[in-house]
């Protein structure tokens, strides 16, 4: 004997499986739903929610948005400076904020919705955040930038769940506490971590330095202390090629020939980090590696650096130097203002350098800007 569904109930049982498939237009509802909780947000912080999103059911079709075209699901999210501050024009056309931004309660599980998410950019929108809630279970998330928030108290281990993160942008948020070992020793396909200016303190995580794919970090303006975890024996990341660990309060020696095997660094930044040994002798190695930037002013800096430049003479791509405020003797470095030189940028204010400009006024160089003040160095040689 056959089994019939009246016509009323058949019809709601394909509503319901049909709710949870995507269909051939549209996107996935429980995605939709969970944008329309985001726009109810972006209204109640006096925002303008993206036009598109008033207009159809497809949100695959909606700015800010990128889905799958097989499944429909959502796999970009551009939620970047969503917030429009309250600002005023002055009588000369420029802007001004009425009043400061107020930090907006924002829950992250708001995005737990969103399970084949790649990329979430929340950046610039001033959002109060206080743990990773919501994203805990977007394991193929792989870009995430919060920058320009605030993230209430510290980074939590849990990030560590987050296993296919390349890249992490914190930076200005405020966020304080120490950095867990633990937090990111499983990020292994973690490319670049962005996490200045804010007020994190404790020592630097060694798990940070062993990272095996990082090609840029940024843990500047904070305030870590100790010493850098690296060492002569240091395994750096094949692909390393930006460090930034300026203005903190790091002491200890840091060596050059500790970077002997990074040989795609462009860029060092160690300035201001005052108790900070920086010892740049080459021990008979020549870097595999060539500078575009570095950055070394205010640090204990090892003197020889311009007395005896063998370091600086590898570094024939070298555009921006800065060694402003370290007590340097001797000469003025002549030879950085030959023809060969790429140098755009050079500061070597407050030191103790003697000589003249002959060689900045004979030469054309490729110089923009040079500060040379605060020392002791003539336009030119007296004439016997």
């Amino acid at each position: 004997m056959g089994c019939y569904l009246p016509w009323g109930c058949l019809f709601l049982v394909l509503c319901i499986v049909y709710s949870r498939f995507p269909s051939s237009s549209g996107c996935i509802m429980e995605e939709r739903a969970a944008l329309m909780d985001i726009s109810y947000w972006i209204m109640s912080i006096k925002s303008e929610v993206p036009s598109s999103w008033e207009h159809g059911d497809d949100c695959c079709s909606w700015e800010r948005i990128t889905c799958d075209n097989s499944t429909r699901r959502i796999l970009r999210l551009d939620l970047s400076q969503i917030y429009q501050s309250n600002s005023a024009y002055g009588s000369d056309g420029s802007t001004s904020v009425e009043e400061e931004a107020p930090c907006w309660n924002l829950n992250m599980t708001i995005f737990s919705s969103f399970r084949e998410l790649q990329l979430l950019d929340f950046s610039g929108n001033y959002a109060c955040l206080q743990n990773f809630n919501g994203l805990q279970g977007l394991r193929k998330l792989k870009y995430l930038n919060l920058r320009d928030n605030t993230f209430i108290g510290s980074i939590p281990v849990s990030i560590s769940k987050l296993v296919s993160l390349e890249v992490i942008n914190l930076s200005g948020n405020n966020t304080s506490g120490a950095l867990q070992n633990t937090g990111f020793k499983n990020l292994r396909n973690l490319r670049e971590l962005h996490l200045g200016s804010n007020q994190l303190s404790g020592s630097l995580p060694a798990s940070v330095f062993a990272l095996p794919c990082l090609e840029y970090l940024d843990l500047s303006e904070n305030l870590f202390q100790g010493h850098i975890p690296i060492n002569s024996s240091w395994k750096c990341s094949s692909m390393l090629q930006t460090i930034r660990l300026s203005e903190n309060m790091l002491s200890g020696k840091f060596d050059f020939f500790w970077l002997r095997n990074c040989t795609k660094l462009k860029e060092i930044d160690l300035s201001r980090n005052t108790d900070l040994v920086v010892k740049v002798k080459l021990h008979g190695w020549v870097p595999n590696f060539e500078l575009k930037r570095l950055m070394l002013s205010w640090c204990n800096l090892d003197k020889s650096i311009i007395a005896e430049p063998h370091f600086l003479r590898t570094q024939h791509h070298l555009q921006v130097l800065d060694l402003s405020n370290s007590n340097l003797p001797g000469n003025m470095p002549n030879w950085l203002f030959t023809n060969e030189a790429a140098l755009v940028y050079l500061d070597l204010s407050n030191n103790s350098l003697v000589g003249s400009l002959d060689l900045i006024l004979q030469h054309k160089t490729n110089l923009q800007l040079v500060n040379i003040s605060l020392n002791h160095i003539s336009r030119c040689k007296q004439s016997g």
